[in-house]
């Protein structure tokens, strides 16, 4: 049995595709560094990701998955990344 949340809100590629360009990157993440690694993953511009650790505090990552992540748009944006060429995922909170 998979556990999930009452309240978890469902979407599909489309509201994602249809919110991504306005998305406020600080609304959807724990932290201000997690919404700068949102932005480097879809950015043009360097410096661009090409390797990603998702991890707890206790991990060695460059991002630190917590409640307050939306874990939807954090694989949007790693779905959709052209450079990223190694994901790592050492913690995902509830697992």
């Amino acid at each position: 049995t998979i556990y999930r949340p009452i309240n978890m809100e469902r979407r599909d590629y489309n509201y994602y595709e249809a919110n991504a360009a306005t998305i406020n990157m600080e609304k959807i993440t724990s932290c201000e560094g997690n919404a700068k690694i949102l932005h480097r993953l879809c950015a043009d511009d360097p410096p661009r990701i090409i390797h990603l650790i998702l991890g707890g505090e206790t991990f060695s990552s460059n991002a630190f998955i917590f409640e307050g992540d939306d874990l939807g748009w954090l694989s949007y944006f790693i779905g959709k990344s052209e450079c990223l060429l190694h994901l790592r995922i050492n913690y995902l909170p509830g697992g």
